[in-house]
């Protein structure tokens, strides 16, 4: 094993994004804050201390032998799945119609953003142990499929259908990563397509999504007023932007312009330059975590960086696509720029992880 070192290309991309994910959040958020928190600077603080904190998680997560995930899979998903269940009890914290919160004090805690990592490290110590077994024997996955079910069932009943849609998707592309026959991934696939359906149909609020998405400006005073918002932040911002602050998306027009549709305001103040540059930053760090997951010492080591690193990329593309219109809004931040502490710090995790790995890697 090699000696620790730090790779200053993930290092780099990940600061950039929280640096300017934190400036984006207090100028999406001051008008807002001003006015209900009575000071401008209340998520810009809380952000602030977020990411200090973030850094210092992954700094901490990053010196931890990564093998040690191997040992720590089980406890981890029994103690996620405990957690998740908490969350759905007297005791989670319901906001905006939903309970997918535990309160601590002043903050509140979204245990799904921490199963996303515990999926990553499960997966990653069951296939990393069975080579070629997950291509010959499909009855090899029925543990791990149960397993995600009952991850996404709980997230689903918070209710929570964007982030547990995610989970499924997450789990998917890791057992391709992981070997399992594309054909097989696709007939999961198919097969849980009515489930999906089903949960749409059952609640309202997702119909008038889909509705919104297939045309948001029939739907402007309805459910389809935030997409339409975040097109004209779009289109105000121009190839070089409104100017830092000078945006106008963010006087009380676009809701949660701090959080999910913070691209929008980085699209209207920075320009198609500023958003150029974040998917730059994005498509870096991607790049890199994949490289340093094909370089890694074992096949664990591999699927764990793999992981760790399509959680964060996968959850970029979508929060992208949701912005620009491309897929139904979902409620899934921006890693790293999307105001919120249970995000930036799953993320951060994550990134210690991948950190770790690339310290032992075969090869630069």
């Amino acid at each position: 094993m090699k000696s620790f070192r730090i790779d200053p290309v993930i290092v780099i991309a990940v600061l950039a994004l929280m640096i300017l994910g934190t400036v984006m959040v207090y100028s999406a958020s001051a008008v807002r804050a001003g006015r209900d928190m009575g000071d401008s600077a209340f998520f810009f603080k809380r952000q602030l201390f977020f990411s200090i904190m973030a850094l210092l998680t992954m700094v901490i997560v990053s010196l931890i032998p990564y093998k040690i995930w191997i040992t720590g899979a089980a406890p981890l998903l029994i103690l996620t799945v405990g957690l998740l269940g908490v969350v759905l009890s007297p005791l989670g914290h319901t906001a905006n119609n939903a309970t997918r919160w535990l309160k601590l004090g002043p903050f509140s805690i979204q245990i799904a953003e921490f199963a996303k990592l515990v999926v990553v490290i499960y997966l990653a110590r069951y296939l990393g142990g069975r080579g070629d077994d997950v291509r010959r024997d499909g009855t090899i996955l029925m543990k791990p499929i149960l397993i995600l079910a009952l991850i996404l069932g709980l997230v689903v009943l918070e209710p929570d259908l964007g982030t547990a849609i995610f989970l499924g998707i997450l789990g998917f592309a890791i057992l391709f990563v992981g070997g399992v026959p594309f054909g097989r991934l696709v007939g999961l696939g198919c097969a849980s397509i009515p489930v999906v359906v089903f949960l749409v149909m059952d609640k309202g609020f997702r119909i008038q999504r889909i509705q919104a998405f297939l045309n948001p400006w029939k739907e402007y005073e309805g459910s389809g007023f935030q997409l339409v918002q975040s097109f004209l932040a779009f289109g105000d911002g121009g190839v070089l932007g409104t100017g830092l602050g000078g945006g106008k998306s963010k006087l009380l027009f676009l809701p949660e312009s701090h959080t999910d549709f913070i691209l929008a305001v980085v699209g209207e103040e920075l320009g198609f330059v500023g958003v150029a540059i974040v998917l730059a930053l994005f498509a870096v760090l991607v790049a890199r975590g994949m490289k340093i997951a094909r370089n890694a010492p074992d096949n664990f080591g591999s699927l764990l960086a793999a992981g760790m690193t399509l959680m964060i990329g996968l959850q970029a593309l979508i929060n992208c696509m949701v912005v620009v219109g491309l897929l139904p809004t979902k409620g899934l931040p921006l890693p790293f720029m999307s105001y919120g502490g249970s995000s930036l710090l799953a993320s951060a995790i994550a990134i210690g992880v991948v950190l770790n790995v690339a310290s032992t890697e075969s090869a630069a």
